[in-house]
Parts: C-alpha cells; sequence; structure tokens
C-alpha cells in the first residue's frame, strides 16, 4: 500500500522549515549556549562534524571544554507526529532507564530530556546522552555500490561476521525476555512530575504511528482502554489495517484491488485465534522495541563487530511475549513488508530464501547462546521456532507494520501456510457481492478525488521548489480538510477507531 502523498508533500516541507530552524539556531550560538545550561559545570560546547540523521531523528555531536561528548536529539518535523513527538520521546528515555538498570545492555546514559515546552529554542522535544563512539553497523552490512539504495545486508558478508553479530543481539534479547510486565500498555512516565498522571494505556507504536504520520489516518482508538490478553490487543491492531484501508484515499490501487483487499484483511481478522500462543496469552509480557535491529548497534570498527552501544529504542512498549519471540524481522536488515519482498506467482524471490537461510543461523546461535546463559531455560529459543512451525511468523509481521498489502510477503506466506483450500473458504465466507461492488465502488471514486487534490497540491510544491512560494506560504495554503478530515467525510469504515460518525465496524457492513 503506498503512502498518503498529501500528508508526505506537507510533512517534507514542515522537516524543511524545522531544519532551517536549527541551522540559525546554531549560527546565532543558541543552540551551544543552550544545550551548556544542562551540563553539571555549565561547561561551554561545540557541534563536532555534521548532523546524524535518522528515519525518526536527527542528532548532533557536542563536544564540552572537557572533551566529554553528548548526543543531542530532536525527533524530525515531519517524519514524527507532532501531537505525539512528546510522548515518542518519554517512552524511549523510559526504556533506555529500564535498560539500563536491569540489563547488561550497553545503552547510552541519559543526562537530560525534555518536551517540547521545555525548550525555548522551538525546536521540539529533545534527548541529551552519551555520545557513543564507534561505527554504524547499518554503514558497515550495507553495498555502498548498489544501483539503489537498500537497507539489505550484502552478499559478501561471512557468515562468521554474521554469527557474531547474530551472538550478541540473542545475549541482549535473551535478558530482555527475562523481564516480565502484568499487562499490556505504555511504559511508566520516565519524569517524578509526569507521573503524576497515567500515561495512555494503548501504546504508542511505530505502526499506528506510520498509518497517522504516512497515511493521515488515525487508528488509535480510545487510548484510555487496555487490553487484558494477546488475543484483545492482536484484534486491536489488526483493525488498524482495516481503518487504515478505509479511510486513507489512496489505500487501493483500482476496483478490483479494493475488492482483494477487503477480503484478505477480513479473513486475516478470522485467523487471530488460530495463532496466539496459549501459554502466552494473559502472561509475562515483554518489552517491545518496535524498531530494535541491526541498524540501532554501533560496533567498535569494521574489524572489531563488538557491540559498543545500542541506539535509537523509540517505539519501545509492553507487549505480547509471542510477538518479542517471533522469528526477528531484521535479520537481513530490511522489513519484509517492503515491496522488494513481493512474491510473483509461486515461486519466492531470492531475499526471502535468503531470510529463511539467516533465520536458522540465529536459531542455531539462539540456543547456543541460551545453553550459555541458562542450563534449563530454552523458552525464547521454543517460542522463536514455534511461531516458524505455527506460521505466527508472519502474522506477527503484518502486526508490526503498516501499509500491508494482500499481495506482500508476510501475507502470501501466511496464505501459503493456511492452505489454499482454507483460504478459499474463509474467502467464500465473506464474499458478498453488494457488500464488496459498495467499498470498491467508493474507494475509486475516493481515488480519484484523491488524485486531483494531489495534482493541485504539487503544483503548489513545484513553485516553492522553483523559489516563486515560500515553505511558510505552501504551509498557510493548505486546507486542512485535504489531509486530515478523510476519517470524516468516509462512510461505513471498516474499522471502528478514529472514524467517522457515521462509520460502521467490519462486521456490521
Amino acid at each position: 500500500m503506498d503512502t498518503n502523498a498529501l500528508v508526505d508533500l506537507v510533512h517534507e516541507v514542515q522537516g524543511q522549515l524545522w531544519v532551517d530552524k536549527i541551522n540559525q539556531t546554531h549560527r546565532d550560538g543558541g543552540l551551544c549556549k543552550w544545550v551548556s545550561t544542562f551540563h553539571p559545570d555549565k561547561l561551554p560546547c561545540q557541534l563536532h562534524g555534521t548532523f546524524y540523521h535518522g528515519a525518526f531523528n536527527a542528532g548532533m555531536k557536542m563536544v564540552f571544554s572537557d572533551n566529554t561528548a553528548w548526543m543531542v536529539r530532536f525527533p524530525r518535523t515531519g517524519k514524527v507526529s507532532n501531537e505525539y513527538a512528546d510522548e515518542k520521546v518519554a517512552m524511549e528515555v523510559a526504556a533506555l532507564g529500564l535498560i539500563h538498570n536491569r540489563t547488561t545492555i550497553p545503552v547510552p546514559i541519559v543526562h537530560a530530556w525534555g518536551p517540547a515546552t521545555s525548550n525555548p529554542l522551538g525546536l521540539g522535544p529533545f534527548i541529551m546522552m552519551d555520545f557513543i563512539d564507534g561505527v554504524s553497523l547499518s554503514d558497515l552490512l550495507q553495498d555502498p555500490n548498489a544501483e539503489r539504495p537498500s537497507r539489505v545486508i550484502r552478499d559478501d558478508i561471512s557468515h562468521s561476521d554474521i554469527e557474531r553479530i547474530y551472538q550478541q543481539l540473542a545475549n541482549f534479547l535473551l535478558q530482555l525476555f527475562k523481564l516480565d510486565f502484568d499487562q499490556i500498555g505504555s511504559l511508566p512516565y520516565p519524569h517524578p512530575e509526569l507521573r503524576r498522571s497515567s500515561p495512555p494505556r494503548r501504546p504508542l507504536t511505530f505502526k499506528a504511528h506510520t498509518i497517522l504520520q504516512n497515511g493521515g489516518v488515525d487508528t488509535f482508538g480510545d487510548r484510555t482502554q487496555g487490553f487484558a490478553t494477546t488475543t484483545e490487543y492482536f484484534q486491536y491492531v489488526i483493525e488498524q489495517d482495516c481503518e487504515q484501508l478505509v479511510h486513507q484515499p489512496n489505500s487501493v490501487v483500482g476496483f478490483y484491488d479494493a475488492r482483494n483487499k477487503y477480503i484478505a484483511f477480513k479473513v486475516l481478522k478470522s485467523l487471530i485465534l488460530d495463532f496466539v500462543h496459549e501459554k502466552y496469552d494473559h502472561c509475562k509480557f515483554k518489552l517491545i522495541c518496535d524498531d530494535l535491529g541491526l541498524a540501532n548497534l554501533i560496533v567498535r570498527g569494521k574489524d572489531d563487530l563488538t557491540i559498543v552501544g545500542v541506539v535509537d529504542l523509540e517505539w519501545s512498549y509492553i507487549g505480547p511475549a509471542q510477538l518479542f519471540g517471533s522469528a526477528p524481522w531484521w535479520l537481513l536488515q530490511d522489513r519484509p513488508v517492503n515491496r522488494a519482498w513481493d512474491c510473483s506467482g509461486d515461486e519466492l524471490p531470492q531475499i526471502a530464501t535468503r531470510y529463511l537461510k539467516y533465520l536458522n543461523i540465529f536459531i542455531r546461535v539462539l540456543e547456543e547462546e541460551e545453553a550459555r546463559m541458562s542450563r534449563h531455560e530454552r523458552d525464547l529459543s521454543s517460542l522463536v521456532k514455534w511461531s516458524q512451525e505455527s506460521g505466527a511468523i508472519w502474522l506477527h509481521m503484518l502486526l508490526s507494520s503498516g501499509f500491508n498489502d494482500h499481495c506482500n510477503f508476510p501475507f502470501t506466506q501466511l496464505r501459503r501456510h493456511v492452505g489454499v483450500d482454507e483460504w478459499v473458504r474463509r474467502e467464500n465466507d465473506f464474499d458478498n457481492a453488494g457488500e464488496l461492488e459498495e467499498f470498491a465502488a467508493r474507494k475509486v471514486s475516493e481515488l480519484d478525488t484523491y488524485d486531483e487534490a494531489l495534482e493541485k497540491m504539487e503544483e503548489k510544491k513545484a513553485l516553492v521548489d522553483s523559489g516563486k512560494m515560500t515553505k511558510e506560504e505552501f504551509i498557510a495554503s493548505i486546507r486542512p480538510d485535504c489531509i486530515s478530515d478523510w476519517s470524516l467525510v468516509i462512510n461505513n469504515g471498516i474499522g471502528n477507531g478514529g472514524k467517522g460518525p457515521n462509520s460502521e465496524s467490519i462486521d456490521q457492513l
């Protein structure tokens, strides 16, 4: 499923304005003066090098006069929803504190942090933490000569290096797996003043945020309502896919695509109970970091792959043990929901075959590390193998990402595991011709309206790019209803959270 280009264009310009503000603050000297106020001795500092840009954050290395160095990091405007930026930072600080206090995982120590209201520079919420010297593992693993930029691990990485990396990550995961929590939801606020109020029970996840920020659809629902079981949580998350399908104006590419996606998500919802591990349905919930993978690791250098830092632990919350203990999506560093993994017919793409090979390596390494750390406990490796054998691995991948498509790799693998005959039987249960015709026709109409709106917005964006319109004028010219009111004008939605007043659930259409 494509992102919503209407919101993407607006966020692109908002991000440019924010970068302009950071640069101006640095040129004025205000940035360094502000950072110095957080040092215990108020030592002066200066920016070392250039900015570090990740998918969701912009950071800078600040070196003080005593040669100590901090990483000062902000959520990137345009990449992170302004509404949830404060919470994103607070949850990451909470996760870093928890991991630092209860494991030996090398996470940076946080020296200062705060919400947007506490930042006099107007740059949003922030974290100031130890700067970890080393090399990004992601940079070492990628192919610098690839024709198209890709996060996929290059082919010439030796198996011994892969095993060395996996062994260390397996150790970290085993430490985290020992931490048990009573219920699914957000981490407690890390600041004493904030603890007076409870964080939302429904967590700020990578999936829900991405659907909002890149699709323009709020699928959080009532965040005061929690979940008693893994089953309830999984049903809630699959509902987010349904809501995105209904409320994002360009969630389909045509009439038959709309029909096929509609039925596919209905079948997916009907399968939830078949893939819940009974042992972990009601208890032993775990700390989940949705975006934790190889790209979060700092190693000593090219010739020494010892992990010296684990960073960027946003989208952290307490979630189901089986989601934590699923076969990892990050084995090749790229998410298997991306289009490079899409299947053509019954034949697996080359990257998928490679993934399954690396999965076997990871399971063997995990079992070895598990045996080294404990003679008796085999819970995590057993859960990972169960996810593969039961087919839950494919459901977990869909649960962890938005913009799902019935043709993507996890969806096709889940369909293959369930079996063609059983899948078709379930499709027939939902094959209501009138309902499908009505839904598909409405989506095609919305797509036409979306295309017209996008053409007009692209014309305005071209004026910005040519210097004939300022970025501020572009933002001011955008009517909010062009972007944010789709959930209000689309009736009879599949989902039941963040929907318009006349929407109905998928089972009531």
